[in-house]
């Protein structure tokens, strides 16, 4: 933990444990709608699993807010009650139309020019998506790392989803990769304010809400097992609306 919120709230998830909720930090200097009731504030969500509780609340709060899956069976462009649009494609390195899996894929600057957000903030960015390898939330980092992005971001959550066994040399890698990716950020000024270890439906399964994944380590390196983190992010050095040509 690198920071302290003074004022935020923990929005969402599912009833049971939670699962699938984040940080909302609303300080002013984080926060825009602290300093103007007006303002409309702008959040992309990658990842929704059939779960909008989080998009639900932040759009409760003033939000504009976008969703992104493309494995749910909903319409692109359905509306929610709550405001939130929900758009039918998932978050890449390139922009793709039809994937392997059927599904339509763009990088997150694509997403900016093609929803009309250019010259805008992005209030709250947040990824939560499942793959092969673990996730795509190295993919969404590395944009933001290479397009320079990262300075329009006000705050970001994520889940990070390392697969086991990481004595595996390419799962190794991408433990290092992250690492690397989220060493950079806080160099640009990002700053680690929440962190839950992600074991909750663990707890549930052994009766034991006491369990970390500290306790695994040896399944960890050696076995297939998940490590998964949810986290959350201020920026300290936000620079510019988002601009992308």
């Amino acid at each position: 933990m690198q920071y302290k919120c003074t004022n935020s709230e923990y929005l969402g998830g599912r009833a049971i444990d939670r699962d699938g909720a984040y940080d909302l930090c609303k300080e002013p200097k984080f926060w825009e709608r602290a300093n103007d009731p007006n303002y409309k504030c702008l959040m992309y969500s990658f990842g929704v699993g059939n779960d909008f509780t989080f998009d639900d609340e932040v759009a409760k709060r003033g939000c504009e807010v976008h969703s992104f899956d493309p494995t749910m069976d909903l319409s692109d462009g359905h509306v929610r009650d709550s405001g939130v649009v929900f758009h039918k494609l998932g978050i890449s390195s390139e922009n793709i139309d039809k994937d392997a899996n059927g599904w339509k894929m763009r990088n997150f600057k694509t997403l900016i020019k093609e929803l009309g957000h250019n010259g805008r903030y992005m209030d709250y960015l947040k990824i939560d998506t499942d793959a092969p390898q673990g996730g795509f939330e190295d993919t969404l980092m590395q944009e933001l790392l290479d397009t320079g992005l990262y300075k329009c971001v006000r705050q970001y959550a994520q889940e990070i989803h390392l697969l086991g066994p990481i004595s595996n040399p390419d799962k190794l890698k991408r433990c290092r990769n992250i690492y690397r990716q989220l060493t950079t950020l806080n160099e640009h000024g990002w700053r680690l304010y929440n962190n839950t270890d992600n074991v909750r439906a663990t707890r549930i399964v052994q009766k034991n809400p006491n369990f970390q994944q500290i306790q695994n380590k040896a399944g960890m390196v050696n076995k297939g097992g998940a490590i998964l983190w949810e986290t959350a992010f201020v920026n300290f050095k936000v620079e510019s609306p988002c601009k992308v040509e």
